[in-house]
């Protein structure tokens, strides 16, 4: 008699294994959430109290009585602050500023780097020497005058644009990103097709670097946006200041100005010395509004950021 036994498979049984934690997992866990959120409020709190100071009565800022929250809000500071005429031509010419001198950083960076990501480029490794020296050897504060005057640019706003037009990292980050984002095979597939080097970079390149070209834009404007000893050093005309030297140029005066109050009567000191406590949360309104266009920038590229940093970490 034939019998076949008929095997049943067991069902499928999901066990859901729960790991135990010992204490001293949980220990570093809250020892390491404890760190993470005190350095936070470390790096929050300096921004956080610009804020609310700016916001905050001129008296009570002054005196030191403000910490977390203003008994009373007011707008003065800003008031203050829009109707000083300079301090807007200083912020228009550093909107002028950043846009050029990012767009010149653009237009020197991301071509060299996709000349220099070719490895059959003939003298590619002396020219990466060449810009690699220059992080080292620089001629110093009088011969770099001397050569911006005799191109007749001193005093003028293309001291401000024409700076350093390629850094070294920059250019290695950019080359990077073309050696390892970007396959080769793209690059033969157009060249058997009949594209020359330049429709190359234009057609294929350039549209593909998006992520790198943000990367760099934002390098180039957060350094120019805070910039100001080039034009402390190169500028003469107050009208050509950007905004960060005309805020250097309102902490000075304040810290530095000097009243003779024995010819005056008590409501002319009163208002005097509320006038001094206003500048002091001017200086912080000042900061904030300074600070607000990189603050609103940040975060809409700030993934292009993490990977710009990323490809900095891969040796090409």
């Amino acid at each position: 008699m034939n019998t076949q036994a008929a095997v049943k498979s067991p069902p499928n049984v999901k066990i859901k294994k729960r790991i135990r934690r010992s204490r001293g997992d949980v220990v570093f866990d809250v020892i390491n959430i404890a760190i993470i959120v005190l350095i936070t409020l470390i790096m929050i709190y300096p921004m956080w109290y610009v804020i609310i100071v700016s916001f905050a009565t001129p008296e009570e800022a002054a005196l030191g009585q403000l910490y977390f929250w203003p008994k009373t809000l007011t707008l003065e500071a800003y008031q203050k602050v829009f109707s000083e005429k300079s301090i807007w031509v200083g912020y228009l010419n550093t909107i002028i500023y950043t846009v050029c001198h990012t767009l010149y950083v653009l237009a020197l960076t991301i071509p060299s780097a996709y000349a220099l990501s070719k490895k059959k480029m003939p003298g590619r490794v002396a020219i990466t020497w060449y810009f690699f020296a220059t992080m080292f050897i620089s001629g110093g504060l009088i011969p770099s005058y001397m050569l911006n005057k005799s191109l007749g640019i001193v005093n003028t706003r293309w001291i401000m644009i024409l700076g350093m037009g390629v850094g070294y990292s920059n250019l290695v980050i950019t080359r990077t990103f073309y050696q390892t984002s970007i396959p080769n095979e793209v690059y033969e597939s157009a060249y058997i097709d009949g594209a020359s080097e330049w429709q190359t970079f234009t057609k294929i390149a350039i549209p593909l670097s998006g992520a790198i070209i943000a990367v760099m834009a934002l390098y180039a404007a957060v350094g120019t946006w805070g910039s100001w000893y080039t034009a402390f050093i190169y500028i003469t005309d107050q009208a050509k200041w950007p905004l960060q030297l005309r805020l250097r140029q309102i902490l000075i005066l304040n810290e530095t100005q000097s009243l003779d109050i024995t010819q005056m009567t008590q409501e002319d000191i009163e208002m005097m010395q509320h006038q001094a406590f206003l500048m002091y949360t001017v200086k912080y309104a000042i900061i904030f509004v300074a600070c607000l266009p990189m603050l609103v920038l940040y975060p809409f590229v700030q993934k292009y950021f993490v990977k710009g940093v990323m490809i900095g970490s891969v040796k090409g």
